[in-house]
């Protein structure tokens, strides 16, 4: 952009910062750009964020990290050892990284609040000839208990649950809903929608909830654990690698423990959010919307990754 000093970033033709016409004057302008410049780049740890690393007293002061691919060593190294060690015996030090965030991270829905959930197949199919020559399939969705989730003996592992565990698995909306029992072309798929019988608190996952924590440079490192969470529970883990779901079964329990009635996440498949609520007796089903789809296409989207190269350096 041109210029040698930062002070050059608020003005001339490609000022990305304000719009200098827009202020009471050029002389209130330049005064709110000097009270910017004029500060200390290097803030007080709890009341500011610094703007640029570079010489401070002498030494050089290490390069500024990218907040987004940050990620809390602690809480890898649990997700590490529970290849080697029972989960309970790891409770207490995830139970103490959670404590720190259950305000910010509290997220509330109230009675009669819907949610979606859907399921491959039907109840019943028949053949309509009540239109003379032209007949037509008709089907009946799964309804009821048929669509909720599962008894404790026939419950899978999940990304939240544990196997023989049966937790309550929903979307915000359809489409969401659907994506999630990962449907094959020309698969039937029932939906029901379920509405809450009573207020719920949620622990929400979903997003990076920065807005918390942008103020000062002390926030944002208190940032990277609760944004390695994240993370860890909205990652794409493909069906096959199901061993991976250990450490979100892990925050899961934790989260259960500190009073919680569920989980908010985002959708690795859909457009909306994801929520599990640990206990199914607080949702209700209503025929309201209930149907039958037919999936016509599925799309993938994908990516090329390196190749392993002979003459590269590996561990």
């Amino acid at each position: 952009m041109g210029g040698d000093d930062y002070e050059d970033l608020f003005y001339g033709d490609e000022n990305i910062f304000f719009n200098i016409e827009r202020a009471i004057s050029v002389e209130v302008y330049e005064d709110f750009v000097l009270n910017i410049i004029g500060g200390s780049a290097y803030e007080d740890y709890d009341r500011g964020i610094s703007i640029f690393s570079g010489y401070n007293d002498g030494m050089q002061n290490m390069p500024l990290r990218s907040i987004k691919s940050s990620v809390d060593n602690e809480i890898l190294k649990i997700s590490s050892r529970l290849k080697t060690e029972n989960y309970f015996l790891l409770e207490s030090e995830l139970l103490a990284i959670l404590k720190k965030y259950k305000e910010i991270a509290e997220k509330q829905y109230d009675a009669d609040s819907l949610f979606y959930r859907a399921r491959v197949g039907t109840e019943e199919q028949k053949r309509c000839i009540s239109l003379g020559f032209e007949s037509e399939n008709h089907y009946t969705p799964y309804s009821c208990d048929k669509i909720s989730c599962p008894p404790p003996q026939y419950a899978s592992a999940g990304r939240i649950n544990r196997p023989g565990v049966s937790f309550f698995y929903c979307a915000t909306n359809i489409y969401t809903a659907v994506s999630e029992v990962r449907p094959h072309p020309g698969d039937y798929v029932s939906v029901g929608k379920f509405s809450l019988n009573h207020k719920v608190k949620l622990f929400d996952l979903s997003d990076s909830q920065l807005i918390n924590f942008y103020s000062n440079d002390q926030l944002l490192d208190s940032y990277i654990p609760f944004h390695t969470l994240t993370i860890l529970i909205n990652k794409v883990i493909p069906p096959s690698e199901r061993q991976h779901y250990s450490i979100t079964q892990l925050i899961a329990d934790c989260i259960r423990q500190l009073g919680f009635d569920g989980i908010l996440f985002s959708s690795t498949v859909g457009d909306g959010k994801n929520i599990v609520i640990f206990d199914a007796n607080v949702m209700k089903y209503t025929s309201d919307e209930q149907c039958v789809l037919k999936i016509e296409k599925v799309q993938y989207e994908y990516g090329v990754v390196p190749l392993i190269k002979e003459d590269e350096a590996y561990h």
